[in-house]
């Protein structure tokens, strides 16, 4: 990907430089060693459950095509390397598929190059929905040659990005099949010398309270435990990122750290920018521009039954869940094996524009291939 320049100064070159004011030197884990990258970004949004025809619950449905639109605007100011949809772009999609129609023209929006995972929302409808299919011409149309519904990619020299299928449809537990484990050994195999990102819509590592019992194991990736252990055989691999349960963590297990995204249309409306150099991995929230939804999110998220199965003496505690602490929301996540992870100062929001006319506002959509 070619490096866009303003006043002078090479987006790369910016990059670096912000990666050297962030990050500190330390000692550099295996993976560097059989490695070779040049710093780099991307950004992850979750659970966007964009639709036009739903009345909000504590999920903002009605609000749902505006932050998609704000975000779009947001990440073009960001100016990553590439975007990930990390599932549940939209909610049902719809007898003409109308819903993930509007989804691909407002994402047309970025102007960098984006691909998407699949949630259980975006397969779920009043027929069963044959996601080959349905998203293999999207998918072509993003750079991935695919004829299955979880895909590989190399976004950057030096750089490989793993997207795995965990939807299942009419259900809040995700599943994989042997075959996919079995592809996901082979690809890594073969990709040994990349530093590897691997995204997930379920979480591969779930973050509390879904790592324990009924109800939150409803929520889970049964062959999380099966993954994890490839993923752990492969010191390429430095980070697993993923959405679905509404609740922003990061944790760490065998050197690799696994980072749980918020939801776009829950509480806290937000998203993430990723920033990785050879030293580390830094993690940075953002939120939508609108401050009025998301303290009318929050309140939403308070009174819904989820908050209430986590402690009905307390439901606002499973708002602090989806929150997050410090270290969950703006953090220095090192690649040295056993260095913890250090929260960094977190940046000043930016002096909002006024929107003009976005609302309902489509682009074109790009030519399938």
């Amino acid at each position: 990907m070619s490096d866009s320049k303003a006043n002078g100064v090479s987006r790369r070159t910016f990059l670096i430089g912000m990666a050297g004011l962030a990050c500190v030197k330390l000692p550099l884990p295996a993976r560097a060693a059989t490695t070779s990258f040049e710093p780099f970004s991307f950004a992850v949004v979750s659970d966007i459950h964009l639709t036009t025809d739903r009345a909000d619950s504590f999920i903002l449905f009605r609000e749902t095509q505006l932050f998609l639109q704000d975000v779009v605007r947001q990440l073009n100011d960001e100016k990553p390397d590439f975007v990930l949809f990390a599932g549940d772009q939209v909610e049902l999609l719809g007898k003409d598929q109308s819903n993930w129609q509007l989804f691909l023209d407002v994402a047309q929006g970025l102007d960098a190059p984006w691909s998407f995972l699949l949630g259980e929302h975006d397969i779920t409808d009043e027929l069963p929905v044959d996601k080959v299919k349905t998203f293999t011409a999207d998918w072509k149309g993003r750079g991935i040659d695919t004829d299955r519904p979880y895909w590989s990619q190399n976004p950057l020299p030096g750089v490989h990005i793993v997207g795995l299928d965990t939807s299942r449809p009419n259900s809040n537990s995700g599943e994989m099949s042997f075959r996919q484990l079995a592809w996901l050994k082979q690809d890594l195999a073969d990709n040994k010398t990349k530093i590897t990102i691997v995204f997930s819509h379920h979480p591969l590592l779930p973050p509390p309270p879904y790592d324990g019992g009924p109800p939150w194991d409803d929520y889970i990736l049964p062959q999380g435990p099966a993954v994890r252990e490839v993923l752990g055989a492969n010191p390429q691999v430095a980070l697993a990122v993923s959405g679905h349960v509404y609740v922003s963590k990061v944790q760490r297990e065998k050197d690799i750290w696994y980072v749980s995204c918020p939801a776009l249309a829950v509480y806290p409306c937000g998203f993430r920018i990723f920033r990785v150099t050879p030293d580390g991995i830094t993690v940075a929230s953002r939120q939508i521009s609108f401050p009025a939804l998301v303290k009318k999110a929050r309140k939403a998220l308070a009174e819904s039954s989820l908050a209430f199965q986590y402690d009905r003496g307390r439901p606002e505690g499973f708002v602090d869940l989806a929150e997050g602490g410090r270290l969950d929301n703006d953090a220095l996540m090192p690649l040295a094996a056993g260095k913890e992870a250090r929260e960094l100062p977190r940046a000043r929001p930016k002096k909002q524009k006024k929107a003009r006319g976005t609302k309902g506002k489509k682009v074109p959509l790009e030519k399938k291939t």
